[in-house]
């Protein structure tokens, strides 16, 4: 799935496209010329009604599906950006809280290996549909353990221990997100109701060979436009669209612009 997310998403919808309906006019072709099947007017009126049940429940189970992924790639968005926001904040808080302290600057040096792990790691293994690891969860747990030794107990330092308490939270929900994908349990229904739909439309009784392709084949591209909707949305953070850890990039960014004001 990665290899296919990294096409061009319009040159993959053209590939869908090609695809989908090049299986809709074979499966005419095919039909017509295996397949002999006497029909009467009662018959075909009798396939016509059935494949409109069929489109309609089936126009529905992708619209749930579409709908399901849709507001999944959105919550992953919006948990990705309550992250790097918290990533920014906690950061100012972390420079600017007692910048004599030894603590602070140990603390600080934790935080930033942290970022660049998730910037430079997480990212990347999420992209990659690779499974994560143990080492981001030690890195985090060492900005706990600096966080510690802070002196001071202030209304400043409670804020920050709430930051990061929140960013654990948000940082949890983007690995959910990254891992959460459609299992082949959802893929096969969804796979055998298109089939069923074209193999209907193939049963319906049409003078002319050529309409009855161009029709088919348009379903054919119609079905396969839903898939490419649904593949592009349940890898948030894979392919062309992905999700990008833009709140990270400016911690760094951050710390770059104050080591030259220095």
């Amino acid at each position: 799935m990665y290899y296919i997310l990294q096409l061009p998403p319009f040159l993959l919808l053209f590939i869908i496209f090609v695809l989908f309906g090049s299986i809709g006019v074979a499966g005419v072709y095919i039909f017509r010329k295996y397949i002999r099947i006497r029909y009467k007017r009662a018959h075909n009126e009798a396939v016509g009604f059935t494949f409109a049940i069929l489109g309609g429940f089936y126009g529905l189970l992708l619209g749930f599906v579409v709908f399901f992924v849709w507001d999944s790639m959105k919550e992953g968005h919006n948990n990705a950006d309550r992250e790097g926001s918290l990533a920014k904040g906690l950061y100012r808080n972390i420079r600017y809280y007692a910048d004599n302290d030894p603590a602070q600057r140990e603390l600080m040096k934790s935080y930033l290996k942290y970022v660049n792990y998730v910037l430079y790691k997480e990212y990347p293994d999420m992209e990659h549909l690779r499974s994560q690891g143990d080492s981001g969860r030690l890195y985090f747990n060492d900005v706990f353990y600096k966080m510690e030794k802070l002196k001071g107990n202030d209304v400043r330092m409670a804020e920050m221990f709430e930051q990061l308490n929140e960013l654990a939270t948000y940082r949890s929900l983007r690995q959910l997100d990254g891992d959460s994908a459609m299992s082949i349990e959802i893929w096969v229904p969804i796979l055998i109701g298109a089939f069923i739909l074209l193999v209907s439309a193939l049963m319906i009784d049409m003078e002319s060979v050529r309409l009855h392709m161009t029709i088919t084949a348009m379903l054919g591209i119609f079905i396969g436009m839903v898939m490419y909707i649904i593949i592009l949305l349940d890898h948030p953070f894979t392919g062309k669209i992905r999700i990008e850890p833009t709140g990270y990039r400016d911690v760094i960014t951050m710390t770059h612009d104050v080591d030259r004001s220095n």
